[in-house]
């Protein structure tokens, strides 16, 4: 089916340290890049919204490179971020209005190492039921804390699930629901969910340990 993929980078890096951790170099290329490269590398993308900081769209067209920027074409879009990372996606959401895609695969630009296969999975299951995450067994165990700092919960491990990113969705549904959120959006971590407070279901396909998300600056290196 026809998709497009969101892309976020409009963070502030505060947990890296300052340096914007997505223009970092990884294997000699930026961090962006090679999100970029993935998407992109699919016939069936119809295109690739980088979202961005307010006013970066041409730092970030710098540190892409023009080879990049000429090989993409229409098919790159930047889009400007928000305070909040839902009012990121929100952004790119809407910027993709007039491609109007099927599905829309959402991702963080912190993860560079999500693979063709990994995507290829979450499409599937995102056009079969509507709204798809990956996901990777949990390895600690797992407590809930109370205010107080006293444990009070003790959840099955076997059961939970680290999730990750892309999360593949219906575009018209997710934007539907990111729109219907408003402000009360800012509170929800990921686009999952977003998804579930408007009533979808969202299903579990299997991740990758690869595919860890770059938060600090131990995790480039």
């Amino acid at each position: 089916m026809r998709f497009a993929a969101v892309i976020v980078a409009a963070g502030r890096s505060a947990r890296f340290g300052g340096a914007k951790k997505e223009y970092q170099l990884l294997d000699g290329l930026p961090v962006l890049t090679h999100s970029i490269q993935l998407f992109l590398g699919f016939p069936d993308c119809a295109a690739v919204v980088v979202v961005v900081p307010p006013e970066g769209e041409d730092e970030a067209r710098s540190v892409l490179g023009d080879a990049l920027v000429k090989r993409a074409g229409p098919r790159l879009i930047f889009a400007e971020g928000g305070a909040e990372r839902a009012d990121s996606v929100r952004s790119g959401l809407m910027a993709l209005r007039s491609v109007d895609p099927e599905l829309v695969l959402v991702h963080d630009a912190a993860r560079p190492r999500a693979s063709e296969a990994l995507v290829r999975r979450v499409l599937a299951e995102a056009a079969r039921t509507g709204a798809c995450v990956p996901g990777i067994p949990v390895a600690d165990t797992i407590k809930i804390m109370g205010d107080d700092g006293v444990v009070v919960g003790h959840p099955d491990r076997a059961l939970l699930r680290a999730v990750q990113t892309p999360q593949g969705f219906q575009y018209r549904g997710l934007l539907s629901a990111y729109l219907s959120a408003g402000a009360s959006a800012a509170t929800a971590t990921d686009d999952a969910g977003i998804w579930a407070r408007a009533g979808g279901g969202v299903v579990i396909v299997e991740g990758e340990r690869d595919n860890c998300k770059i938060t600090y600056p131990e995790d480039l290196r």
